[in-house]
């Protein structure tokens, strides 16, 4: 499956590279500032930079649009006419639904919603599809996607609550973890940066025994000792964390059901192109 992305930003550029490392095949690129998308290539001699984003349409068979909710509403409209109903769109724009993208183009749209850790090619990528697409085409796009981390069938109802699971993910937790290891160096004891290596080790080997096939009550039961410090810390956190992650969703809910309000011009409307 030849892969073009539209939008060489951090996303972008992060699955572009993906592919080039995981793959002999061309993996086509476009974007609006050519000197980006030459950046991005520059590693890869398996990576062509398109002059245009229909050139780079006529060489695929997968756009990944990888552009801002706007931005990329505003692409579909001059490149969804342009698709084939043998093609696959696959967008990274988690606010506009599939229905929405159906109504400009006939190829078959897919939402990808993918991760930093696709770097080195770990991690899951949340695929949602329409309900029309071909079983065939389900297992070219996995098999395509398996190169650079784990593909994870979800409805598109669950696009959100699992986007903050995995896309947003890396950063939420990292953000907890500066925070203990600020308050680590707060004890006087150890400083900042110390603490922040050592909690990097620390998720480096738990994301092994993870791997292991270890669970997450598991971890808990092997290292809590009736009456030890590790249960003294697991009382003293109580349900402070439910508290903290209940807060978080409702906060990108909120927001993501507002953006869907109020930045995606109805399809019907918008269809003169």
């Amino acid at each position: 499956m030849k892969i073009g992305i539209i939008g060489t930003g951090h996303m972008g550029g992060m699955l572009a590279r993906a592919f080039a490392e995981t793959s002999s095949e061309c993996v086509y690129v476009y974007n609006r500032t050519a000197e980006k998308a030459e950046a991005v290539a520059a590693d890869f001699t398996n990576m062509a930079v398109c002059n245009t984003w229909r050139s780079l349409v006529s060489c695929v068979d997968a756009v990944i649009l990888c552009t801002k909710a706007a931005d990329g509403f505003h692409m579909m409209q001059q490149l969804g006419p342009a698709l084939s109903r043998n093609q696959l769109l696959l967008t990274t724009i988690s606010s506009i639904d599939l229905d929405q993208w159906q109504e400009f183009t006939p190829a078959t749209p897919v939402k990808l919603i993918p991760s930093l850790t696709q770097t080195v090619h770990k991690g899951a990528l949340l695929v949602s599809y329409p309900r029309t697409i071909s079983p065939e085409d389900k297992l070219r796009l996995e098999q395509k996607l398996s190169a650079i981390g784990r593909p994870y069938v979800i409805d598109e109802a669950q696009v959100r609550v699992c986007s903050d699971l995995t896309s947003c993910g890396p950063a939420f937790l990292t953000s907890i973890c500066q925070s203990w290891a600020q308050a680590a160096a707060q004890t006087g004891n150890i400083d900042r940066a110390e603490a922040e290596s050592l909690l990097a080790s620390m998720i480096t080997g738990l994301a092994a025994l993870l791997e292991a096939g270890m669970t997450f009550e598991q971890v808990i039961d092997q290292i809590r000792v009736p009456g030890g410090v590790t249960e003294l810390g697991l009382e003293a956190l109580g349900d402070g964390p439910l508290q903290l992650f209940t807060r978080l969703h409702a906060e990108t809910a909120r927001y993501a059901n507002g953006h869907k309000r109020n930045s995606v011009p109805s399809p019907l409307a918008s269809r003169q192109v």
